[in-house]
């Protein structure tokens, strides 16, 4: 009969942590790369390694434990490849990226002392009313990351994931579900399964 190999409860949860904190930095590097952030995410890529590394000392008596951290290891050093290709590309000023965001702020940029045409009453209203739709969407989306964080605290998962990370993952999201189910909405819904919280997304109005 095969022995029951008993799981470390100490080390799942770092392992969580480990996989939470990839996911963050996956996210704030494609920011980084595509212009949106200045600052290179350094410090908590660093950390990350560190972290992994004083895991690494740690005995690991479950194997799928040990399986669990060994795929999360090779994932991080293909995402640490990858980074660093970017990151050479990004200093020769050769990344697709970059090269598009100032190809379009250079396309977009008024001539030298021209003035910017006035705004109608009717561009005005369009305007306001995108603003309003934003401010709309963002409200949705942070009491999403409410009640995720506030799952996640009672389920004992970490909640040091910042609304800007959970933001894109959702944001994202609905742009795969719009395209695949041609819908006109997306509504999320925070869930506990196998005592760990979940947002599930639903398809709202499909055609």
């Amino acid at each position: 009969m095969a022995r029951i190999e008993k799981a470390d409860r100490g080390l799942s949860g770092s392992l969580d942590e480990i996989e939470q904190k990839m996911f963050v930095l996956k996210i704030d590097y494609e920011k980084y790369f595509s212009g949106l952030e200045r600052i290179e995410p350094l410090r908590e890529r660093e950390t990350l390694r560190r972290f992994m590394r004083d895991l690494t000392d740690q005995p690991m008596n479950n194997s799928l434990q040990r399986f669990r951290y060994q795929t999360l290891k090779s994932r991080f050093q293909s995402l640490e490849l990858y980074w660093q290709r970017n990151l050479v590309m990004v200093e020769r000023g050769t990344h697709p990226k970059m090269r598009f965001r100032a190809d379009a702020k250079k396309a977009h940029a008024p001539e030298p002392e021209a003035e910017a045409p006035a705004l109608g009453a009717e561009q005005i209203e369009v305007l306001r009313k995108r603003q309003e739709a934003q401010e709309r969407e963002e409200r949705a989306y942070k009491m999403v990351y409410d009640r995720y964080m506030e799952a996640r605290g009672k389920c004992g998962q970490g909640t040091d994931i910042s609304f800007d990370a959970v933001r894109e993952a959702l944001r994202k999201q609905v742009r795969q579900i719009k395209s695949t189910y041609q819908c006109e909405g997306v509504k999320f819904r925070v869930v506990v399964e196998d005592g760990k919280a979940k947002v599930k997304a639903l398809p709202q109005g499909v055609g």
